[in-house]
């Protein structure tokens, strides 16, 4: 499973992982992933928190992962402008 990159332009966003493994990647506008961070149990990295404007995405690398996703206020579904298509 796979998130699309995309972006929250007025809204931070933090993920925690509950169980497995999974990798979010920080992309810049040309759609470059700039950082990639990898959230296991097992190696003490089970948070991160995305600044808003910032493109990012989620990919599952352990099957039955979990995270829980926060950010502030009601879900919006994002516009064609909040994917970046790469």
């Amino acid at each position: 499973t796979q998130v699309p990159v995309h972006h929250h332009v007025t809204k931070d966003e933090s993920f925690i992982l509950l169980r497995g493994k999974v990798r979010v990647n920080i992309y810049n506008d040309a759609g470059e992933v700039t950082e990639s961070i990898v959230l296991c149990h097992a190696d003490g990295n089970i948070g991160v928190d995305i600044p808003k404007d910032t493109w990012h995405n989620v990919e599952c690398l352990e099957e039955g992962s979990v995270i829980f996703e926060v950010k502030e206020g009601p879900f919006v579904e994002h516009e064609v402008d909040g994917i970046l298509r790469i």
